[in-house]
């Protein structure tokens, strides 16, 4: 086991139980009754431990004991830091080897007490842990617990401990505190851990690194083979690198040799995809892929191997980090990581409230890991522990925390990076931050028990009622008959029913009773937000009412919202997501709380709601004839909201991979189950829209169509994008007929794989004019003009929402003065 404590032996005598040793006296009665001994050549953080250890001690009982070198180690109760020969001499079977940089031994030996390990950190973590049996607890930078006592002993100790994984990292700014970050025995580059801690895990690069390993200014113009061929092109942006291009190992494994030339502290450098799609489509790469079983992983990973073999002959202690995430998370058939490779496995597509190993959604991550455990057991981990657009939201993720790290570590893994909230003020961020840094060293650490620790020193007289939030929101994801079962992805948040928010609000009010002192007070205020915070989110969803698209609790909101960001800013927090700064949010909110003007159409069969104000959406399709809306309805707490999902169109001036233009639409006209919309651009596109109920059967046509009023020519793309709610995406199947040929036919979400997904089928792949899904929630049969549509997609996600993107794109066409592009669609629904 990783964490191993040798319990005191008691050893018989002439067959009678020997008397049980005494304690060793550290101080009595309020004066210093032992030395500390610091060794020889003592490291920077075994000096620090020495004064770690003297400080503490004092601030417990009001003694300094007298902290000595060896030689002048007077007779008497000793505590020996570090390695030493009289360590040597006095404890001969302590495993130093084994114990490693940061693992350490206690150990009594009649008078003398042993703290000893490996000299970069083991023995000031040992120092740590003497406190923590002494009584002492950091469990924020700003909140501990030194107890206090006229007399200090230390009971006899025999143990070692080493930790669980080599790279424990908490990406929380509440664990960045150098001291508290050394007194929790993390080691990550993120902490401010410096010399005097024995330094850290240090990267130099860290993640999506390909276009600072080859950047684009530099080499696109000279070697545009170095980059990503995609759609026939090389591409110098939002794609990645031609990972078989073999003078491309070259430049690569000289970059990152200067890398570490540059940063010699560096111990491990990243060679890893950029955050986004865009793998390469050329030969080689395809060939490559096809030979992996078809997995983008294995020209990752040769890649990879080669930079690092190049990279081992100048610096053979050097580790090369890489990635497996998103479309390079499947593991490779063929290809193994060599032993300075450490392959960084990401599941952001999780469920993240329930252990993996329990929850079905997480099936296809434990395929993924046991597939990458089978061929190495080096692996590193980057798991997600924050809710990035939303960093106050509840995240009610502990029992899948208390449960994860061991699995990890039963799974080879050996590093963590825990992705938290990296902005002060993020949701428990010092309550996770302190359970993390227990299971990091430990797996089988107790964390009710830390959870409760935690609580008494943070919150005071106040624990025991913010223990009762804490049990609420876990409540939420817990599987019945403990809980409610939700399950809970990336940046969405748990759903909570009026009476459990108005218990909510009766917790906090209780709690802010209890505070005795503004420190707890202000504390209990910072965990509410979180609630508010959610609460602010709930009133937001958007309905339509008396000809309005309106917030639910708009008079609320306008009275509630600017509140509640003053004390974000009183309390510290500086960002409430990733994306924007705080500013930009509150404006954001702000401009919603207004009721925008709808317009319905409607025949008996279906009636649509649509909104100008918001690029021209549909924000309601109702079947009339079984009362089901069929469109997906977004969440409040989706980016850009309530602009999004619905049924709408974008124009392109270029590339779909530009922005889209800005439109400002306007109901040009609306009868008889008709309406039109109409937009104009700063450069003289003029957009039309038409949307026309059957008044026989249930299909809704659309006519998009854009004309080039302006004096200059325009590119221009046109794009449709129909939000299906479909219902259980496991029992939702997309059909339809390639224009090759050939029939398409999937069920949507597989056992074994993730709830989510996109295709995109371009050219001869693309659904020869019409396409349909069919699921719990009925049938959508999509319809357009052939000749009028380059490719199509489809994107799925099952994840707290069922919600299916049927999208179809013209081809990029040149307009010249007064030419016009259309696109036509329709839905049948049944």
């Amino acid at each position: 086991m990783p964490y191993r404590q040798t319990l005191p032996v008691f050893v018989f005598i002439c067959g009678a139980l020997s008397a049980a040793p005494h304690p060793l006296i550290l101080v009595e009665n309020g004066k210093p009754a032992a030395t500390i001994v610091l060794s020889a050549g003592a490291s920077p953080s075994e000096q620090r431990a020495a004064g770690e250890l003297q400080h503490f001690v004092a601030e417990m009982s009001g003694a300094r004991l007298p902290l000595r070198g060896e030689k002048d180690a007077a007779r008497g109760t000793l505590v020996l830091i570090g390695r030493s020969p009289m360590v040597d001499r006095l404890a001969p079977s302590i495993p130093f080897t084994r114990l490693g940089d940061e693992g350490f031994a206690l150990k009594t030996v009649g008078r003398t007490l042993i703290v000893a390990g490996g000299r970069r950190r083991g023995t000031m973590y040992g120092v740590s842990a003497l406190l923590e049996k002494l009584g002492c607890r950091w469990v924020a930078y700003d909140a501990s617990r030194i107890p206090k006592q006229t007399t200090v002993s230390v009971q006899p100790l025999d143990e070692t401990q080493t930790p669980a994984f080599e790279y424990r990292d908490v990406y929380i700014a509440e664990a960045w505190d150098k001291d508290w970050a050394a007194r929790n025995r993390l080691n990550g580059f993120t902490a401010r851990l410096d010399e005097s801690t024995g330094g850290k895990v240090e990267y130099y690069p860290f993640v999506h690194t390909f276009y600072q390993l080859i950047p684009p200014k530099l080499y696109f113009k000279s070697h545009p083979e170095f980059f990503a061929l995609v759609d026939g092109k090389r591409r110098d942006d939002h794609a990645q690198l031609c990972l078989t291009n073999p003078e491309l190992v070259r430049v690569a494994a000289a970059r990152v040799i200067q890398w570490f030339g540059e940063h010699p502290s560096a111990t491990i450098a990243s060679v890893s995809q950029m955050d986004w799609g865009g793998e390469c489509e050329c030969a080689n790469c395809r060939r490559v892929k096809a030979e992996e079983g078809g997995a983008s992983s294995g020209p990752m990973l040769r890649f990879v191997n080669a930079v690092a073999e190049l990279v081992e002959k100048k610096y053979p202690g050097k580790l090369i980090d890489t990635l497996a995430y998103a479309y390079t998370e499947e593991p490779p058939a063929k290809v193994r990581p060599r032993p300075n490779v450490r392959v960084r496995m990401c599941p952001i597509g999780a469920c993240q409230a329930h252990p993996y190993e329990q929850c079905p959604y997480d099936a296809y991550i434990m395929k993924n890991l046991r597939g990458w455990a089978k061929m190495t057991n080096r692996i590193y981990i980057w798991h997600y522990n924050g809710n990035f657009s939303h960093f106050l939201l509840p995240l009610p993720d502990f029992d899948e925390l208390a449960a994860d790290v061991a699995m990890y570590r039963r799974n080879g893994v050996v590093g963590l990076f825990m992705q938290g909230t990296g902005m002060p003020g993020g949701e428990s961020g010092r309550l996770r931050a302190y359970v993390l840094s227990r299971l990091l060293w430990n797996p089988a650490a107790n964390v009710e028990q830390a959870i409760d620790e935690f609580n008494e020193i943070y919150y005071g007289k106040a624990a025991h009622t913010m223990r009762e939030w804490f049990d609420l929101m876990q409540h939420l994801v817990r599987m019945p008959p403990e809980g409610e079962g939700q399950h809970l992805w990336c940046c969405r948040a748990p759903v909570a029913t009026d009476l459990q928010m108005d218990q909510a609000g009766r917790i906090f009010n209780k709690a802010l009773a209890l505070a005795d002192n503004d420190v707890i007070r202000r504390r209990v205020e910072l965990a509410q937000l979180g609630f508010r915070y959610m609460e602010m989110q709930r009133l937001r969803r958007f309905e339509i009412h008396a000809g309005s698209y309106v917030s639910a609790g708009l008079d609320h909101l306008k009275q509630t919202v600017e509140p509640l960001f003053a004390d974000t800013d009183r309390l510290g927090v500086t960002r409430l997501g990733e994306e924007h700064d705080r500013a930009h949010d509150f404006d954001a909110i702000t401009r919603t709380l207004h009721a925008y003007p709808a317009v319905t159409v409607e025949n008996r069969l279906l009636r649509l709601d649509i909104v100008a104000a918001l690029q021209g959406r549909v924000v309601r399709l109702l079947d009339k004839t079984n009362r089901r809306e069929r469109l997906n309805r977004p969440n409040p707490v989706e980016m850009n909201y309530p602009d999004r999902s619905g049924w709408g169109v974008t124009v392109y001036p270029g590339g779909f991979d530009a922005a889209p233009l800005p439109l400002r639409w306007r109901v040009e006209s609306s009868a008889g189950g008709k309406i039109t919309l109409t937009a104009t651009s700063d450069a003289g596109l003029q957009v039309r829209r038409t949307l026309r109920l059957d008044a026989q059967q249930p299909v809704v046509y659309e006519e998009l169509t854009a004309r080039n009023a302006g004096a200059a020519p325009c590119d221009t793309i046109l794009e449709s994008q129909f939000d299906a709610d479909a219902g259980s995406l496991e029992r939702t199947t997309l059909r339809f007929t390639h224009r090759a040929g050939s029939v398409f036919e999937r069920l949507l979400v597989r056992p074994e794989e993730q709830p989510a997904g996109s295709e995109t089928f371009p050219g001869a792949q693309a659904p020869d004019g019409t396409w349909s899904l069919q699921g719990p929630n009925g049938y959508f049969g999509g319809t357009y003009t052939n000749e009028e549509v380059d490719r199509a997609i489809a994107v799925w996600n099952g994840k707290s929402q069922n919600r299916v993107s049927l999208t179809v794109r013209t081809a990029l066409r040149r307009l010249e003065p007064n030419q016009f592009q259309s696109l036509r669609t329709a839905y049948t629904l049944r």
